[in-house]
């Protein structure tokens, strides 16, 4: 916007000069030709200032506008006030300089050069030097300035305009293409948290694998029919979330969500917890009867990961309690509760972010939070009566009962 004033100031000053030269050469009107001349000198230097500090400096800011800004109204006040002030046909140009405000200034800025203007053209009404008196043809000649100013404006603000319309047309196309980086950046994140949840889930089966394996070395006996079977068992774990994060992979990433019955759904992820740990317990008490949640890839193993922390922390302090999940609705909020036993938030702040010494991989929490925020959610988690901890998830539900 700075550079096109500056170009549109040559071609002003350019008018300015040609204007005083015809009228005192061709129609003989003793205007005061010099300080005209002079203050027109004047902004042609200030422009040739302006230039070279743009060229050097071509972020410029709001700051250097308004400064430009009030060069130009300050210096068409001086022209008026020895060309006839409020009389002369030009006097409207003092809607160009409030025009470009609109364009490329904020609202208090431009509220500022707006009333500065009507101060300056008030005070023109009382403070100006009278054009010449000429007989029978000062209407004529007033209707003729009229048209050449028309003239003048229109052709300003068509520059200014198709300008102004070339920098929206960029912006939008740069926003475009923003959106789109961040659509994929976000895709490629929920890809990573999905591959990162799946590393985490599949070393709890890969672990007790290996200890099969082990046992059965260790073993001159071929191994019991019930080893084999939770052998297979978590063999076909493993391969579900190998599978799911292929599909997430060839659906590019994106997600796709589905709608499901929010009490179903949290079921579904307590039975999956019991496949990946066949040896703890966990209870469901469903409060969220036909309503319905949105469900993108990575929220259901966002929820396993914090079931499973919940019974990793009473392993850790030796209780034999289930875990309790629960649902509940409140303020539109599908309020996934998850109860433990174990040392609570405190214990859970205290072990270092990448601590791995336990059964897991100690990126569960972290993992689940990204995902469910992804998905709109929320995670609490605060100290339980008697001891232990409380995890709420919130999520948003879809609407009204089905």
């Amino acid at each position: 916007m700075l550079h096109l004033l500056i170009y549109l100031r040559y071609m002003a000053v350019a008018g300015q000069m040609l204007t005083v030269a015809y009228v005192v050469e061709r129609l003989n009107l003793p205007i005061p030709a010099r300080p005209l001349l002079a203050i027109s000198a004047g902004l042609l230097a200030f422009n040739v200032i302006s230039h070279v500090w743009w060229l050097r400096h071509r972020n410029a800011g709001a700051r250097a506008l308004i400064l430009q800004l009030l060069v130009d109204l300050l210096t068409l006040t001086a022209l008026l006030y020895f060309s006839g002030g409020p009389a002369n046909p030009f006097v409207s140009l003092y809607l160009v300089p409030v025009a470009v405000a609109a364009i490329g200034l904020e609202i208090a800025p431009m509220l500022g050069l707006t009333v500065l203007t009507a101060a300056l053209y008030t005070w023109l009404l009382q403070h100006h030097v009278p054009l010449p008196h000429v007989h029978g043809g000062d209407f004529e000649l007033h209707v003729t300035g009229m048209w050449v100013n028309f003239l003048l404006s229109a052709v300003i603000m068509g520059v200014v305009l198709s300008r102004f319309m070339a920098i929206v047309r960029d912006q939008r196309r740069r926003l475009s293409e923003a959106r789109e980086r961040a659509i994929r950046d976000e895709s490629l994140s929920a890809l990573g948290s999905l591959a990162a949840g799946t590393a985490h889930e599949l070393n709890t089966p890969l672990a007790t694998m290996s200890l099969l394996v082990d046992d059965w070395i260790a073993s001159d006996a071929p191994p019991a029919r019930e080893d084999v079977e939770l052998l297979r068992g978590q063999l076909a774990h493993c391969r579900d979330h190998v599978r799911a994060l292929a599909e997430m992979a060839r659906r590019g990433a994106a997600g796709e969500a589905t709608v499901e019955d929010a009490d179903r759904f949290v079921h579904a992820c307590v039975d999956r917890w019991r496949l990946l740990r066949p040896n703890a317990t966990a209870v469901f008490r469903g409060g969220a009867a036909d309503r319905e949640v949105r469900i993108d890839a990575a929220l259901p193993q966002a929820l396993i990961n914090l079931i499973n922390n919940a019974a990793d922390a009473n392993a850790a302090r030796g209780r034999d309690e289930p875990v309790e999940v629960a649902t509940q609705v409140r303020e539109g909020w599908l309020v996934v509760t998850i109860l433990d036993r174990g040392a609570g938030p405190a214990g859970i702040a205290a072990r270092p972010r990448h601590d791995s010494d336990g059964p897991g991989l100690g990126i569960g929490l972290m993992i689940s939070k990204a995902s469910i925020e992804r998905s709109r959610g929320r995670v609490r988690q605060f100290e339980r009566d008697g001891g232990g901890c409380v995890t709420e998830v919130d999520l948003p539900l879809t609407g009204a009962p089905a």
